[in-house]
């Protein structure tokens, strides 16, 4: 096999199928201590080795072809938002999914897709001294992106239209709720969507809030967490308009038609009533002894529909007639039903049969992604 080796591909591709170096081991017939060789570039492997690696992997050997210019994220920059029960292999699972779609904008953006331009750098922001700050900050932001102070009806779609690439987590990835981080100088959004969908909305508040406050900051401290939390209950909720429809005490039933017009889940709102100073600790307790007594916990029922993000639908839906579902897994080096798996949530099904007939040539015109 003439073509060069990155080591770094392999560790690439072993960790977004989510296997440790013993599991890949077993699968090649070779010792952990000898795939860490591998990886380290200490040993090349020879051709029924690499072709071993390839079939285990499900990717083809060119995958593991040496190529200027990869970028990859670095996981110790991103900011989760998951139990730190939640493995390291998942994480890095789910950071290499993030690495698989950096790839496909590139496909994109070589095939004349531009993407809305970025919009959150340009925001000045200030580090928070205090809750206080926090409220201005999300409101500020608000302010700056030329938004009312009402509900926001999509979340998702409003930080696609402010360059933030919002990207689904693979399925095998659900216990890492969501993560942010700045790569290409872009802002990126990753999120579990199955989880309910005032969680999803919740979770991609949080990582905004983390996009805004937290870019020169340590991922993981429970400063940041906190902090980002209060930024997402913020930004969701403005202050100075939630507060006005907010009940003085705890009432199920007002608090359940507040959360399909604010699009928070009942406990988020509590909590937000509670941070406003317009819920007591009292009846915070006795909310949630309500919840938890109803079995809502985990699970509050009836929600409005799931956000998804769009532009990736958007992008292929304009080159559709271009490219072909074959030829986007043959340009990325991964198999069609993997590319299927890493795309659900991001496209839609009649797009992808449409994709999965051959596509003609493209013609190299540029076509714009709508900002809203």
């Amino acid at each position: 096999m003439s073509m060069l080796i990155d080591p770094e591909r392999i560790t690439y591709a072993r960790e977004l199928k989510g296997f440790s170096k013993k599991d890949l081991a077993q699968k090649v017939d070779k010792t952990p201590s000898a795939i860490s060789q591998i990886e380290k570039s200490i040993i090349r492997p020879d051709t029924e080795t690499l072709m071993r690696i390839s079939l285990a992997l499900s990717v083809p050997p060119s995958f593991f072809a040496k190529k200027e210019g990869r970028r990859y994220i670095n996981l110790g920059q991103c900011h989760f938002r998951s139990k730190r029960s939640v493995s390291q292999a998942k994480r890095k699972q789910s950071v290499r999914i993030g690495d698989f779609f950096i790839e496909f904008v590139d496909f994109l953006q070589q095939r004349g897709v531009v993407f809305p331009e970025e919009k959150v750098s340009g925001f000045q922001s200030f580090q928070p001294k205090g809750i206080e700050d926090i409220e201005i900050v999300a409101a500020e932001l608000r302010r700056f992106w030329g938004m009312s102070l009402g509900p926001i009806p999509n979340i998702t779609r409003l930080l696609e239209s402010k360059g933030i690439i919002v990207t689904p987590i693979y399925n095998s990835c659900t216990e890492v709720d969501a993560f942010s981080v700045w790569e290409g100088k872009r802002p990126w959004v990753m999120l579990a969507l199955g989880k309910t969908a005032s969680r999803a909305r919740f979770d991609a508040a949080h990582e905004l809030g983390h996009l805004v406050l937290h870019e020169e900051y340590t991922p993981g401290c429970s400063l940041t967490e906190n902090e980002a939390d209060r930024f997402a209950g913020a930004f969701l909720a403005p202050r100075d308009s939630f507060i006005l429809e907010c009940p003085r005490r705890w009432d199920y039933e007002a608090f359940e038609k507040l959360k399909f017009r604010w699009k928070m889940s009942i406990q988020a709102l509590v909590y937000r009533a509670y941070n406003l100073g317009v819920l007591s600790q009292h009846s915070l307790r006795k909310a949630f002894i309500s919840i938890s007594q109803g079995g809502q916990r985990k699970d509050e029922g009836a929600e409005w529909a799931k956000e998804h993000p769009t532009l990736f639908n958007q992008a292929l839906e304009l080159i559709c007639d271009k490219v072909s579902l074959s030829e986007i897994a043959s340009s990325l080096c991964v198999s069609k039903a993997d590319l299927i798996g890493y795309l659900n949530d991001a496209i839609s099904e009649d797009l992808l049969a449409r994709l999965d007939k051959k596509g003609e040539d493209q013609n190299g015109q540029l076509v714009f992604l709508r900002e809203s």
